[in-house]
Formats: C-alpha cells, sequence, structure tokens
C-alpha cells in the first residue's frame, strides 16, 4: 500500500496569488528571465539531499465531492522519508514503509516500492527544464518574503502537469510554494514553511517503532 497522494502526487503542489507579469517587461524579457531563474533553481537543489520543512497542501477538483486539506511535518533525503499529520505518520528507509494510522489503531507494513505516479519536489525542481518551457510572471510577497513567481507549461502532452506555478524565496533560492495542475485537471496546492536544508537527521528517524496495543498488518513478500 503506497502513501495517501496527497503529498507525493507531488510530495500533492498551491492555489496561490496568480498575478499577471508586469506589463512593461516583454515576452522575450520574460521567457528570457524565467530560463535564467530555472539553470539557478536546478542548480540549487541538486546541492540539497535532505530536507525539513512543514507543509500545508489542498487538492481541488472539479470532480471532487470536497477539497482534500492536509498539514504536517516531511522530513526526507534521496531515500528516505517520515511524513507526520495529525493523523498519520508515513515513514520509509528505502526498503521497508509504515504507515501508522492513529484513528484506526493500525499500522501497515510494507515492502517499499517507488510509485512513478507519486512527486518528489526535489528531483522535479532538479529536472523540470527538461519538461516544462519556463516564464517569469512576477514578483510577489510571501510571509513578509520577496519571492520571483515561475511558470511552467509543458514541452509535450506527455509531461505530468499542464501548468505549474513556483514561488521562489529571493533570499534562499528555495520554493517556499507550489501550484500545479495534473493531467486529470486536479490542482494541488502547497504552502511550505520552516525549510532546513540538509539537516543531520537522527539515525532512527527513518524507521518506525510500532506502539503497543495497535493491529499490524504486515504485507511485505516472503524471500
Amino acid at each position: 500500500m503506497q502513501p495517501n497522494r496527497s503529498f507525493f502526487l507531488l510530495l500533492t503542489v498551491l492555489l496561490g496569488l496568480l498575478l499577471g507579469a508586469p506589463e512593461h517587461v516583454s515576452a522575450q524579457d520574460r521567457s528570457d528571465r524565467g530560463a535564467a531563474l530555472a539553470a539557478t533553481l536546478s542548480t540549487r537543489y541538486s546541492a540539497i539531499h535532505g530536507m525539513r520543512m512543514r507543509f500545508v497542501q489542498t487538492a481541488s477538483s472539479a470532480f471532487m465531492d470536497e477539497d482534500e486539506r492536509f498539514s504536517g511535518q516531511l522530513s526526507f533525503t534521496d531515500t528516505a522519508y517520515r511524513v507526520m499529520t495529525s493523523n498519520q505518520t508515513i515513514v520509509t528507509d528505502g526498503v521497508t514503509t509504515w504507515i501508522h494510522n492513529r484513528s484506526e489503531g493500525q499500522v501497515i507494513i510494507n515492502d517499499f516500492v517507488e510509485d512513478e505516479t507519486s512527486f518528489s519536489l526535489t528531483s522535479f525542481l532538479r529536472s523540470f527544464s527538461d519538461d516544462y518551457l519556463t516564464t517569469w510572471e512576477g514578483k510577489d510577497t510571501l510571509s513578509d518574503a520577496p519571492h520571483d513567481r515561475l511558470r511552467l507549461l509543458p514541452r509535450d502532452d506527455f509531461a505530468s502537469f499542464r501548468q505549474v506555478d513556483l514561488w521562489i524565496r529571493a533570499s534562499d533560492g528555495l520554493v517556499t510554494r507550489l501550484v500545479a495542475v495534473d493531467l486529470n485537471d486536479v490542482r494541488m496546492e502547497f504552502d511550505l514553511s520552516d525549510l532546513e536544508v540538509n539537516p543531520v537527521f537522527p539515525p532512527d528517524l527513518f524507521r518506525f517503532d510500532i506502539p503497543a496495543g495497535v493491529d499490524v498488518v504486515d504485507l511485505r513478500e516472503n524471500d
């Protein structure tokens, strides 16, 4: 069983301030600025091999009865992650995955399988220029900090998203807001805060100690 799509379909991306670019900036200037900013962003995230952050994520669609909203804390490396929300903890060390549903008193254990449909923020930001054309859409202020807004449009019909907007904090080059519309017209919004780059994680962070008294469902294949 895989973690909820809400975070990884894209660690699920922020309905935001979709303001137009300043009229005095030409289309060519917007394209040139976008390409330069995209290159800087890819270089920045290529040097990131672990992060810790808080997130608020919302998924919405005309086909959904109501919006899905999740918030919590995410810690991850290139091979492992730990997601904690109010009701669920999802942990993988790259070999085994644990999903603890607290309201149900249940822990599901499974072999880790990388899901090709899931969304990894760092992997996406390292390589998005291969699949998307970029334009600079102007400057915004989020949480009292200046940001540049970058818009990504797919080069072809096989890209994962129809459109992605990124808000890049000027002070450190980190993305603090992301809004994406996928091929099913699901809008995914992410607000990211308290970002820590390449922190030193406790050695047991990406392992899970099963609490006493919970129902354990072990789906791992036996060798």
